[in-house]
């Protein structure tokens, strides 16, 4: 129960804002009482085995635990860098003289590295193998699809080994055909799995709502976040472990409060990152499809309604006509979706940034563990605060033509 609390906690975050619109929310329900005992059992200054004893979900799973050097060398070099900040000017026209845009970048690079790490695990590998099998699936699927030109006009035979004879490209083909069929059988059994590897660290989801968010452009991107804040509250929980084991310390607190603050850094950096691609890549895209279609859609419709034109040219037109009406309704309910999505991870980003300036104050006044396991305390508390859950459910798929336009517009998104 505490695993689906904590990684559903963070679809909450990337996601509660699609929760105001109808047409694509839909609830997942947590057991709310069973998480506030828990908490506060885990929490109680009155138990002292609740302090002494590590609940086994507490153990960190075997990639964490093999990239661990790597992941805090990486949160430790992100650290230093953060504080020698405030030394640094604001800008500096002085040729190679660093300056904080400067830093910043070099920060940004170690946190893009660590959240690589984080991405891994069951549910990272999973995500990561059925997107490069989709990939393969487009590149056969064009590959097919040339055979079958190819062998309109291949020779039956030939002397020369090399030359693509219609025997051969026959053969080809149904070979071609074999492996689609085998690597969707495949994609289906990975979405799957990652729906049940996603369902052990808390995210509920069925195969077709698992589908959709691997089909969309920003979907993946929620999936690592919540991928990458799964593993993180693993982390600051064991942070917290070992705090514990020299409370008197100041340099040992020290460092562990400072590895908490910049992996509040990453979290808010990874959330930025998203905000970014909906700005300046997919919603710009998103509005050249649909003025794209807009034209055509008015030419169709002119065309359709001019004498000069057979009455089956008329059909036609007016067919295209329909046919980018369609694609300017589905690119419309798009960019809702994009913007309920923004909306929602720009709040998440305000919120761990509050989040942030809390870790940031105690670890520059920290003197003990007690400040460490207080601040633990207070960020487990803004999830406590959540008294629900959302996960857009995409209507625009109940027909069967708005789904393989929704496909369509997505791949031209990623682009």
């Amino acid at each position: 129960m505490r695993k689906k609390f904590l990684a559903g906690l963070v679809l909450f975050f990337m996601l509660c804002g699609a929760a105001n619109a109808a047409e694509w929310s839909s609830y997942l329900k947590v057991d709310w009482q069973g998480v506030g005992n828990y908490f506060s059992s885990f929490f109680s200054s009155d138990s002292k085995d609740a302090e002494k004893e590590i609940p086994e979900e507490n153990i960190l799973p075997s990639h964490l635990i093999s990239d661990w050097d790597k992941l805090t060398g990486k949160l430790t070099e992100a650290l230093k860098l953060r504080d020698k900040n405030d030394s640094l000017p604001k800008k500096s026209w002085i040729p190679f003289k660093e300056d904080q845009t400067d830093n910043a970048k070099k920060i940004n690079t170690l946190l893009d590295a660590a959240a690589k790490i984080l991405i891994k695990g069951e549910a990272g590998d999973l995500r990561r193998e059925a997107s490069e099998l989709r990939e393969k699936l487009s590149a056969k699927r064009i590959e097919l699809d040339d055979l079958r030109n190819k062998s309109i006009s291949a020779p039956e035979s030939s002397y020369m080994f090399w030359t693509m004879t219609r025997e051969k490209a026959n053969k080809k083909i149904s070979q071609l055909e074999e492996e689609i069929k085998s690597d969707e059988q495949r994609l289906a059994a990975i979405t799957s799995e990652l729906s049940q590897a996603l369902s052990t660290i808390g995210l509920e989801l069925d195969d077709s709502q698992t589908e959709i968010l691997l089909n969309s452009v920003t979907g993946d991107d929620l999936l690592q976040n919540t991928i990458i804040f799964s593993n993180v509250r693993r982390i600051v929980e064991k942070l917290e472990e070992l705090a514990q084991n020299d409370t008197n310390s100041f340099e040992i607190n020290r460092r562990y409060t400072g590895m908490y603050l910049v992996l509040n850094d990453l979290l808010i950096h990874t959330q930025e990152e998203l905000i970014k691609k909906i700005d300046n890549d997919y919603k710009p895209k998103l509005k050249i499809i649909i003025t794209e279609a807009q034209t055509l859609r008015k030419d169709a419709l002119a065309k359709s309604k001019a004498p000069e034109y057979s009455p089956a040219q008329k059909k036609s037109f007016q067919a295209n006509a329909e046919s980018n009406e369609m694609t300017i309704q589905v690119a419309n309910l798009y960019g809702k979706l994009l913007d309920s999505q923004r909306a929602a991870t720009l709040k998440n980003i305000n919120s761990m940034i509050l989040n942030r300036d809390l870790a940031e104050n105690t670890y520059r006044t920290v003197r003990s563990s007690g400040e460490l396991r207080g601040l633990i305390h207070s960020g487990l508390k803004l999830f406590d605060s959540v008294e629900g859950l959302s996960m857009p459910e995409l209507k625009i798929f109940e027909s069967g033509v708005m789904r393989l336009e929704f496909e369509e517009i997505n791949r031209r998104l990623k682009k």
